[in-house]
């Protein structure tokens, strides 16, 4: 009965004791280039940021918005698609990204164009 208190003394100080680890916030410079999530996609206001430059009519935003729904759907389908492996899900996502940059770029005057691909963010 005893050595079950003592251990159940240890067990609690061991417990709160680990609990109180200190963590440190993550840090973002104000002077980056860019915000970058994990995954390496442009932050979405960056990427807003972009879109905004370019002076969209109303039809072209229309079009926009159409292109980056069907987009949305089309990477969840693929990434929710168990029956593919990870470099079939790479390129098929691979291929979306060029499909929707094709279609972006349909849609965009020639000015339009040459902003966008001013723009880019790994822009060379």
């Amino acid at each position: 009965m005893k050595s079950s208190i003592v251990l159940l003394a240890i067990l609690l100080t061991t417990v709160t004791a680990s609990a109180q680890i200190e963590r440190k916030p993550v840090v973002i410079r104000a002077d980056s280039v860019q915000a970058v999530d994990p995954n390496n996609n442009v932050d979405k206001q960056t990427r807003k940021e972009r879109f905004k430059e370019l002076d969209l009519t109303k039809e072209q935003r229309g079009k926009m918005k159409e292109i980056m729904q069907s987009g949305k759907a089309a990477k969840e389908t693929i990434e929710n698609n168990a029956a593919l492996s990870e470099d079939d899900r790479k390129k098929q996502l691979r291929n979306l990204q060029r499909e929707q940059g094709q279609k972006i770029q349909a849609i965009l005057t020639p000015e339009q164009r040459e902003k966008f691909k001013a723009s880019r963010p790994n822009n060379s």
